[in-house]
């Protein structure tokens, strides 16, 4: 049985939503994520037009028919060095996720599903404090009514200091609104820290081993969280009122070199690039030395509610915190 699900991908400006989302394919392609190898994923780009109809009413010819989307086009603003939503809309991108594996009991309805995600603006859902941004009313009417009726949310925020952001106040505003909205469908939101692979920057070939690590990763998170006054107002979607589940992850849309291990950022090139050989152009050039790393991860827990080795619960982390214990690598 085919089940439709809506995402909505918020975060604020350069924090990484858009680049998360332009590595999503590759990475389940790769298999750069922390599910069993037995699940085997597949995710398909697909255009709107596949996603509003029923299976039943694609015709034949569809099947080999080929025209860059919107998606593509999202892949290959990417790999020339970075891309970023533009401030006056949101965007929905389509997909086919299927379970080609060993689907666990977790997964209660044997799929296909058919995903959308809404990639929005960071300067309408979690604008800066004290800057004035021209924001179409109805772009924030659009945007108010896809959260509303999403099933999930992939909250993205850089690895910063969040207490100094100019946007914390409205990622709390944000958080404080969907707890209250009785007319929410929101069942699960995943808060991604995103921009990992900067902090293994020193470590050179170890940086892959190091990251690979959950324990790395919850130590991570817990420091990150350690000061995060709105955790709190977080932890009230999962109460009986609030309906929804609630995990933490990482992830590194740039991720790390295939043969080298290291963090796949070239110092020698303007701006963020990936690693490329001299003299080749396009996906090849950009593709051949890169690892999008836990990409998937908040989209395929959004979609299926299932845990991997790198989401992790409230109590998951509530226990890392009581335990006190350190991690010098990455201190």
């Amino acid at each position: 049985m085919t089940e439709k699900l809506t995402i909505c991908l918020v975060g604020p400006k350069a924090g990484g939503k858009s680049s998360l989302l332009a590595a999503l394919t590759e990475c389940v392609a790769q298999g750069s994520f922390g599910y069993a190898p037995r699940l085997r994923p597949a995710i398909q780009p697909l255009g709107e037009k596949d996603f509003r109809a029923a299976e039943a009413e694609m015709r034949p010819a569809d099947f080999l028919a080929h025209e860059e989307g919107d998606y593509e086009r999202l892949q290959r603003d990417f790999a020339q060095g970075g891309v970023a939503t533009d401030t006056l809309d949101t965007y929905e991108y389509y997909f086919r996720l299927t379970v080609n594996g060993e689907a666990p009991p977790a997964i209660l309805t044997p799929g296909p599903w058919l995903l959308e995600i809404v990639d929005s603006a960071g300067e309408v859902a979690v604008p800066p404090n004290g800057v004035e941004i021209a924001i179409l009313d109805d772009v924030k009417t659009k945007l108010a009514r896809q959260l509303l009726a999403c099933e999930a949310i992939v909250l993205v925020l850089p690895l910063v200091r969040l207490e100094d952001s100019l946007w914390i106040g409205a990622l709390t505003r944000l958080i404080d609104r969907l707890v209250i909205a009785p007319e929410k469908k929101l069942r699960r939101l995943v808060v991604v820290f995103s921009h990992y692979e900067r902090l293994f920057v020193r470590l050179g070939p170890s940086a892959f081993t190091y990251a690979c690590d959950p324990a790395v990763a919850r130590h991570v998170l817990s420091r990150a969280l350690r000061r995060a006054q709105w955790l709190e107002r977080l932890r009230a979607l999962e109460t009986p009122n609030g309906g929804a589940r609630v995990r933490f992850t990482v992830a590194s849309a740039y991720g790390f070199t295939k043969r080298f291990q290291n963090p796949n950022i070239d110092p020698h090139q303007p701006g963020e690039r990936r690693f490329r050989r001299a003299g080749l152009e396009g996906a090849r050039a950009a593709g051949e030395f890169w690892r999008p790393f836990l990409t998937a991860e908040p989209f395929l827990y959004a979609a299926l509610g299932m845990d991997s080795a790198f989401t992790f619960s409230f109590a998951q982390l509530d226990a890392r915190a009581a335990g006190n214990d350190e991690t010098s690598i990455i201190d």
